[in-house]
């Protein structure tokens, strides 16, 4: 009898599934993990506990911190994260010409005047390497991260080459560090690369923005247009490049804040076109007109560009940073604005309706992965923008609008003469705080550095009182309150369920303090059950 008992028993405890249970890894200090080795079962989850924001976990191909692998997103067990989503807190913007260097003050800059002096040094313009955003930022515990400015002739100087000098050591910089980056590529006057009217583009000889050269007919410049067929196929190729690029390295990947919505530029890397039709000078409208430029062409090239963002940047937060009336006013007939109205007299899109089309695609295809931005955020005038959007000085209404629509938005300052020292830093992030949703401030280099060095590193001592880092968290703390749902872009844990039917073992190392490998076995019989007592006697 008691035999028959204990074959019930056994077969119930055998047939009865296994609990998935979750094991729990601390990240030290040091760079090591504890416990190093973790064998689990199929089902099983490993939670990390990071130590800090800077800390990441990053697959491996081998136990060696040299063997960081490819980012494998349709993997089950591509164990790499926390992936952050929507990034709040403070960014730099990258040089885009050579970078700048700290000197002792009273050491002459090479080229003065200094971009801004403070405790004891001076910030000298242009004696860095192209490109190159100063150690001082990466390292600087207020920054959140960088954006990354590129420019497309210098990323693919002929159709069938890429040049990522300047963007593996930026990003390298960027996960050795802790960072965060954001990236995008501009086209526009002085990014737009010449071969592509060897191959297949339609020049375009137009003449826009400025009006103290060139007769006031602005800068003369040869761009594509994005509407045609052969530009969007070059520029998709190259986001598509720049996408593999990334995703071989997980770590590169993981640090990937925002990918910018770009290709249809002028001067910077804000989505606008030339658009002015002045007498005397060249008519900017006339010319797209005549070359295929309608606004339903516009449409599909921005619906095509962030779907294939969706595609090869998986999982990661897109941004589109708007000019309100940014776009040629032409119609779906050809028709087109002149200096005296319509070319023929036919209804023309109202001046904003081509960029509010373009948010309100891009919100219903890929909702609050589509984020918004605008670069010019200057010192705060008025305490009332969401009840009076055109005030003085209010952050722009229409990511006012988005903001309150549910998106994600951020904002860049205006440039380094429009927010000129620490305490119109200080009023600019007052402004958005009190004045948007926007959960990020994109700030030329020189202000933060400036900002970071006043005495005690109050910003403003007359303003709010705040250093960097306390406004760094007053980003943050709205942006965990504006986007639970979307779980902390810098939490203080990582956590990842894996699945095998046979035994494998996975690697991963700590991407910005990498001394040693961790290591997790995913053993296909399971994990030891803890011992059975046996039923006592009677």
């Amino acid at each position: 009898m008691k035999s028959s008992w204990f074959f019930v028993l056994s077969s119930w405890f055998a047939a009865v599934p296994a609990v998935a249970a979750t094991h729990s890894v601390k990240v030290n200090a040091d760079g090591t993990f504890t416990p190093a080795v973790v064998t689990i079962a199929d089902g099983d989850t490993v939670e990390w506990t990071l130590g800090s924001a800077a800390d990441s976990i990053v697959g491996a191909s081998a136990p060696s911190c040299s063997a960081v692998r490819a980012y494998l997103p349709s993997d089950p067990n591509e164990l790499t994260g926390p992936m952050p989503q929507a990034a709040s807190g403070i960014f730099a913007l990258s040089p885009l010409e050579a970078g700048f260097v700290a000197k002792a003050s009273g050491t002459p800059c090479t080229t003065p005047p200094a971009a801004a002096s403070a405790a004891g040094q001076v910030l000298c313009r242009g004696e860095g390497a192209y490109e190159a955003t100063m150690d001082a930022t990466w390292q600087d515990p207020s920054v959140a991260g960088v954006f990354i400015r590129l420019l497309w002739k210098d990323v693919q100087p002929s159709p069938s080459t890429y040049d990522f000098t300047v963007l593996d050591r930026e990003v390298t910089k960027a996960v050795k560090n802790g960072k965060l980056y954001s990236l995008g590529v501009k086209a526009g006057d002085d990014g737009t690369p010449s071969w592509l009217f060897t191959n297949g583009v339609t020049p375009l000889a137009l003449q826009d923005k400025g009006s103290d050269d060139e007769n006031g007919c602005g800068f003369k410049m040869t761009l594509g247009s994005p509407t045609e067929t052969a530009y969007q196929d070059r520029y998709f190729d190259l986001l598509r490049a720049i996408a593999a690029h990334l995703r071989s390295r997980a770590d590169w990947y993981r640090a990937l804040a925002y990918i910018k919505v770009s290709g249809a530029n002028l001067i910077s890397h804000e989505n606008r076109l030339p658009k002015r039709c002045s007498p005397g000078c060249t008519c900017n409208t006339q010319i797209f007109a005549q070359h295929g430029y309608r606004p339903s062409k516009l449409y599909a090239f921005y619906q095509a560009q962030t779907n294939l963002l969706a595609a090869e940047f998986p999982g990661k937060t897109m941004n589109y940073a708007l000019i309100q009336a940014g776009f040629p006013l032409i119609n779906e007939a050809g028709d087109y604005e002149t200096s005296t109205g319509a070319s023929s007299g036919g209804k023309l899109p109202a001046g904003t309706e081509q960029t509010e089309t373009i948010l309100d695609n891009g919100q219903a295809s890929h909702h609050v992965l589509f984020s918004v931005a605008h670069n010019g955020l200057g010192p705060k005038h008025a305490d009332n923008c969401f009840s009076n959007p055109n005030g003085l000085g209010c952050p722009n209404k229409w990511v006012l609008t988005e903001g309150s629509e549910g998106q994600v938005t951020g904002f860049q300052s205006q440039n380094a003469n429009g927010v000129a020292n620490p305490s119109e830093v200080d009023s600019t992030l007052q402004n958005e705080l009190t004045n948007s949703q926007g959960i990020y401030l994109e700030l030329y280099e020189e202000r933060i550095w400036e900002a970071n060095r006043q005495p005690n590193g109050v910003v403003d001592p007359l303003g709010s009182g705040r250093t960097m880092a306390q406004w760094a968290e007053q980003l943050h703390s709205r942006r965990r309150a504006l986007f639970a749902n979307l779980g902390d872009p810098y939490p203080t844990t990582h956590r990842h369920t894996f699945h095998s039917s046979v035994n494998q073992t996975f690697y991963y190392v700590n991407g910005s303090n990498c001394t040693a490998a961790g290591t997790i076995v995913i053993s296909a019989t399971g994990t030891a059950p803890p011992p059975r007592r046996r039923a006592a006697k009677h």
